[in-house]
C-alpha cells in the first residue's frame, strides 16, 4: 500500500513538472507574441496560483523556465549614467567603482534580485482583488504594502548612485537603470550577428543634492 502511494504521488508530481514547463512555455510565448495570456479554465487551475504556490516552491517547480525558455532573461544589471548641467554624459558606470570578482558578483546578484522584486510586485498587484473603493483596515494595509515595495526600488536605484555622483565635478544629475539582457529567439534569428535585445525593467533619473 505505501509503495503504491509513492508510486501514486511521484508520478502526480512528474506529470505536474511536466504541465508546468509546457504551460510556462505557452503562458510565456503567447503573452509575448499576442499580448495576451491564454484562458483555459482547467489547466487555470493547476498553474502556478496563490493556492499552488506553497507546494510549487517547497518541492522546487517553480525554478524552471519552461522546455525552451523563450526570451527568458539571462543576466540583470544595474547601469549608472552621470550627466551634467546640459543632459550631457560624463561617465557611464556599470559596477560603481567596484573592481573585486566578489563585490561584482555580489552586485550583480543583486540586480537579479531587484528584478525578480519588480516582478514579483507587479503580480502581486494585478493578483489583487479588493476595490478600489474598499478601505477596509486590511485592504489599506495592502496599499501600504504595495508603496512600500515600489518605493523600495526607487530608493536603492538612487542610492546606488548617489556618492559617485555627489563625487564627480560637474555633476548635476544621474540615471540608474535597471536592466534585463534577454537572447534573440532562434526561431526568428537571421543573421548571428543579432544582438541580444537589453529592456529596462525600471529606471530613475534624481538630481545631486
Amino acid at each position: 500500500m505505501k509503495k503504491a502511494l509513492l508510486i501514486l504521488f511521484f508520478t502526480g508530481h512528474l506529470l505536474l513538472i511536466f504541465f508546468q514547463s509546457i504551460w510556462t512555455t505557452i503562458d510565456g510565448f503567447w503573452s509575448f507574441h499576442y499580448n495576451k495570456r491564454p484562458y483555459i479554465p482547467v489547466f487555470n487551475l493547476l498553474k502556478q496560483n496563490q493556492y499552488t504556490d506553497p507546494y510549487y516552491f517547497l518541492t522546487g517547480t517553480d525554478t524552471g523556465y519552461g522546455f525552451y525558455g523563450i526570451h527568458a532573461s539571462t543576466e540583470k544589471y544595474v547601469r549608472a549614467t552621470y550627466l551634467d548641467s546640459l543632459d550631457r554624459v560624463i561617465k557611464t558606470d556599470r559596477y560603481f567603482n567596484l573592481s573585486s570578482t566578489n563585490g561584482i558578483s555580489r552586485l550583480e546578484g543583486y540586480a537579479s534580485f531587484l528584478v525578480n522584486y519588480v516582478a514579483e510586485t507587479k503580480k502581486i498587484i494585478e493578483a489583487d482583488t479588493s476595490s478600489i473603493v474598499d478601505n477596509s483596515p486590511d485592504v489599506l494595509n495592502l496599499r501600504t504594502d504595495y508603496k512600500f515595495r515600489k518605493d523600495y526600488v526607487v530608493k536603492t536605484l538612487k542610492w546606488l548612485g548617489k556618492k559617485e555622483a555627489s563625487d564627480l565635478s560637474g555633476c548635476t544629475s544621474y540615471k540608474v537603470e535597471l536592466l534585463t539582457i534577454v537572447p534573440v529567439d532562434i526561431w526568428e534569428r537571421k543573421e548571428r550577428k543579432t544582438k541580444p535585445k537589453i529592456y529596462v525593467v525600471q529606471e530613475g533619473t534624481f538630481p545631486v543634492q
